[in-house]
């Protein structure tokens, strides 16, 4: 199975005609073009239909146009697409009859909306507004344009008649679909904010003989900014964006707000015959802003139910707080400072009153404490955390936190009691059951924040 490279620039699907007309406002002069015009210039002539904001939202003429609420909208639309596929029942060969198909599809629109009560005669006629000249759009007037596009192939070799054949034949299938959308508003009549935004799905598969396995990851990334078009810098800024379609990375002289959202979903199912044996979900989140500050949020579940969630925040002065949630009952905080090495520090919680009370005794010598009320809460260094799992899963744990976190995750699966009888397990002297236990380490409670007195009152005159 294939996977989708986060690290990979995002494929524009490039229509060779754009997805709209592409004729001229009536308002506008003719263009007049030099007998010779340099090579740059007619290489950018015939490239002038492809996927870019100035082609995608160029005005088009006429437009099918409604009335939504206070809006006036109009829409374009266009498509193109193919597909095929072996006859019914396959192709005869030596090894069996072998079935296969493939398709592919490109559709585009462009989809505008204008504020009713500011909209001129010539947009109720269904004339696109102009995205070279965001200035003369009226305030609130939003347009988008979007292509998506589609291909997959499947092919199958049977291993003999009926539906048990087809299982334990061999196949393949693969399908991805791919959108590219640009969003332009004008939000004042200062300034436009631009978004695009890239979503693509890749789903395939692959059975031998009844072992299958599925895939499915959907990626996404999205970027905004906001252009004075007001100022030089940002208009000049905006231009560069509608001629190349790239937004600014950072806030600078004209641009504000700028933000950026990628994110990764992966879906993995094993299957026997059929029947799933194994499932694996993985959800990641990056988060950036104009003055460089960046947040990652990556979620993990398996079949069984064990779930580890970490939230990562990092400053453009280099300073980081990573938060690692593992079950519902491990906590790891890692502090990151320039030029020091990360410290990271676990908690341990158990609300599950009987889980409570056994945590309470293995992080105790005195069994007496495990009759106390309450949820249990213990906080542990990293060497005390890795003391811990050495004792409960064994000697040899190599690695750093990313080893501790899948150790955590291991002994807190089967739920609060289980975790918590293991950890006690680990206390007890098992060749001599009668000797003194071994409680596990721990660092000292916080103490928690003692309230400020009150103020004096000055006594009255």
């Amino acid at each position: 199975m294939t996977s989708i490279n986060p690290n990979r620039p995002t494929p524009t699907f490039q229509p060779t005609q754009s997805t709209v007309p592409a004729s001229r406002p009536a308002s506008a002069p003719p263009r007049t073009q030099p007998a010779e015009a340099p090579a740059s210039q007619a290489a950018a002539e015939r490239n002038r239909d492809s996927f870019s904001p100035a082609a995608a939202l160029r005005p088009s003429g006429r437009a099918r146009v409604t009335t939504q609420g206070d809006n006036f909208v109009l829409e374009a639309q266009g498509q193109v697409g193919n597909r095929g596929s072996t006859p019914r029942g396959g192709v005869p060969t030596r090894l069996g009859p072998v079935s296969a198909g493939g398709s592919f599809g490109l559709q585009g629109s462009l989809r505008v909306e204008v504020p009713r009560e500011a909209a001129t005669d010539a947009i109720r006629n269904g004339q696109l507004p102009n995205p070279a000249a965001p200035e003369t759009w009226p305030v609130g007037t939003r347009a988008r344009a979007e292509v998506q596009g589609q291909a997959g192939f499947n092919v199958g070799l049977r291993a003999g008649p009926g539906r048990l054949g087809e299982r334990l034949g061999l196949s393949t299938s693969y399908d991805r679909t791919q959108t590219q959308r640009y969003e332009l508003q004008r939000t004042s009549e200062d300034t436009v904010r631009a978004t695009v935004t890239s979503d693509g799905r890749q789903r395939d598969a692959t059975n031998i003989r009844g072992l299958e396995g599925r895939q499915d990851q959907r990626l996404g990334h999205s970027q905004s900014a906001d252009f004075n078009i007001r100022t030089p810098e940002g208009r000049a800024a905006y231009d560069d964006f509608m001629r190349t379609g790239q937004l600014p990375r950072e806030n600078g002289p004209g641009v504000s707000n700028v933000q950026r959202t990628d994110t990764l979903d992966q879906t993995r199912d094993g299957r026997v015959l059929g029947q799933s044996v194994a499932t694996s979900e993985r959800q990641t989140r990056l988060s950036a802003d104009g003055a460089g500050d960046q947040t990652v949020r990556q979620t993990d579940r398996n079949v069984a139910g064990s779930t580890q969630t970490t939230e990562m925040q990092v400053g453009a002065d280099g300073n980081g707080r990573a938060r690692t949630a593992i079950n519902d009952s491990v906590v790891a905080t890692t502090t990151t400072r320039p030029g020091q090495p990360p410290e990271t520090s676990y908690e341990l919680t158990f609300t599950d009153p009987n889980a409570a009370a056994i945590a309470r005794g293995a992080f105790s010598g005195d069994d007496a404490a495990a009759s106390g009320s309450g949820p249990f809460s213990v906080r542990l260094n990293e060497q005390q955390a890795r003391a811990l799992v050495e004792r409960t899963l064994g000697q040899g744990l190599q690695g750093g936190q990313q080893a501790l976190d899948r150790a955590f995750r291991t002994l807190s699966t089967g739920g609060q009691q289980t975790f918590a009888t293991t950890l006690y397990n680990s206390t007890v002297d098992t060749r001599t059951p009668n000797a003194a236990r071994r409680p596990l380490e721990s660092m000292p409670a916080e103490a928690p924040a003692q309230p400020r007195p009150p103020a004096e009152t000055p006594p009255m005159s």
